[in-house]
């Protein structure tokens, strides 16, 4: 049986007590009455009254202890005599002080246990509120709202979820250069930033909008909503599902961005989640381009293309020099000026023509000259926008002239060859003798009497018959009729 062993730090006492006697002493303990035990006041008492200056003598060991079938057994320390300290104490009257100490031990260990574990459970249910908040690590985050109280709704990226959290005085604000950013000064709707919450995840601690954070400037970026990229000649992103497209404050759709629009892209990883528009763009619209033949469009010094396919087209905001050419107007160059989301009108039925000159070189005079049907002067050189034209030329006396020309250079001479004009009247013959044939310049014509329409002109006109003489005449035909009568003998 273990021993239990008590010993003060001056060493006055070295006593070993046997837990079986301990028992016994409990037992008769328990079998007195209750008043011989007296009362506390005796009990601290008889208590103070122990002496520790000398320590007790050693018990004497038997020479040879009997083996009693006991392993590891304790061998008892006979008690020492304090009859010379106690007066007339004897070893029954020992044994009761005894155990009233160790009572009084016991008792006081209790206390101490009692006060121990009070506190203990008093540490174990000490309110949540009271430790102190533990730090977890930044994680980035996109603010998709801004509430009342310094409220955010963000998205975390990381988590793959919007939440709303919390700003106060003590949030740090830091910039993309590492500098200090007043508490006033919230983040933005569309804003991307690294945040280090609480061990509750709903206070910030620090919001850094650069340590973590890519940014680029960049332009000439086709988008691809079903991919969600942004793509261009030499480099090409993907954007999040939640990412956010902005311009001056207000959100758009990334369908409206155009090739032409200055981006700050910014990304963590591999992905954009904040796109803002630093330079948008405004519309060129061309009309009226069927009226060019071969036309050309240019916008400030990039390539030509045709002129069908400049209907729409998106360009900066600002100055810009546009070019429109074509075979039948003059090179048109303006310099116009183009607003955010506006359109500039190109009304190009107030080209300027390329206008040449036909000048008309005829054999005769006073002549009347139409163009296309209209009656033009043709006193002077007929001005022309460049194209195909018909040109007719009428004169009294004179067959009409006409001619299809095509006006492409600056000058263009045309040659006219009128013929005049055939008119015709009616030559009657008649002879005094039926069967005389006419001969009209030498040449038989018919039998007298005869009709015959002859061009105006001098003709010789002879009628003959056997047996007969013959008859000759010169006759001018200048009207609708002439008349001959040949009288032969």
């Amino acid at each position: 049986m273990k021993d239990y062993h008590f010993e003060r730090e001056d060493r006055n006492l070295d006593e070993t007590i046997r837990l079986d006697d301990i028992n016994e002493k409990l037992k008769e303990l328990e079998s007195e009455p209750d008043d011989e035990l007296g009362d506390k006041n005796e009990f601290l008492n008889a208590f103070e009254s122990e002496r520790f200056d000398e320590p007790p003598e050693p018990a004497e060991a038997p020479d040879e202890p009997e083996p009693d079938g006991k392993i590891f057994e304790t061998q008892e320390t006979p008690q020492p005599d304090r009859s010379a300290e106690t007066g007339n104490r004897d070893d029954d009257a020992d044994k009761p002080d005894r155990t009233k100490k160790i009572i009084g031990l016991a008792t006081a260990a209790a206390v101490v246990t009692c006060i121990l574990f009070f506190f203990l459970a008093k540490g174990g249910f000490r309110s949540p509120a009271e430790p102190e908040p533990q730090e977890v690590d930044a994680v980035p985050m996109l603010v998709e709202g801004l509430l009342d109280g310094g409220e955010l709704v963000v998205y975390d990226i990381k988590a793959d979820r919007s939440k709303t959290i919390t700003l106060s005085e003590d949030t740090v604000l830091t910039d993309a250069q590492g500098r200090n950013i007043a508490y006033g000064s919230l983040p933005l709707e569309g804003d991307l930033l690294m945040v280090k919450l609480d061990s509750t995840g709903e206070h910030a601690l620090s919001m850094d909008y650069g340590n973590g954070i890519h940014s680029q400037e960049t332009t000439g970026l086709t988008v691809d909503a079903s991919k969600r990229t942004l793509s261009g000649e030499d480099e090409s992103f993907e954007y999040g599902k939640k990412a956010k497209f902005f311009y001056k404050g207000e959100e758009i759709s990334p369908k409206d961005l155009e090739p032409c629009d200055i981006l700050r892209l910014k990304g963590v990883e591999d992905l954009v989640w904040s796109v803002e528009v630093l330079e948008y763009h405004g519309y060129i619209v061309v009309e009226h381009r069927e009226n060019i033949k071969n036309g050309k469009f240019r916008l400030d010094e990039e390539e030509e293309i045709p002129l069908e396919e400049a209907e729409r087209i998106a360009v900066s905001e600002g100055t810009h020099t546009i070019t429109v050419t074509g075979d039948n107007i003059e090179t048109r160059t303006d310099n116009i000026f183009v607003e955010t989301g506006e359109e500039y009108l190109c009304d190009l039925s107030k080209a300027q023509e390329k206008v040449g000159v036909i000048l008309i070189n005829a054999n005769v005079s006073d002549y009347k000259l139409y163009i296309n049907g209209t009656l033009v002067d043709s006193s002077s050189p007929a001005v022309l926008p460049l194209g195909e034209y018909d040109l007719v030329i009428l004169k009294n006396g004179y067959l009409e002239w006409n001619s299809h020309v095509t006006l492409n250079q600056a000058t263009l001479t045309v040659n006219a060859e009128l013929q005049k004009e055939i008119q015709y009247g009616t030559l009657t013959v008649t002879a005094d003798c039926d069967g005389a044939a006419v001969y009209i310049n030498n040449e038989e014509t018919g039998i007298a009497p005869m009709q015959i329409n002859l061009p105006y002109g001098i003709y010789s006109v002879r009628v003959e018959k056997d047996g007969y003489n013959t008859y000759e005449q010169a006759v001018t035909i200048s009207g609708p009729a002439a008349h001959i009568s040949a009288v032969l003998y």
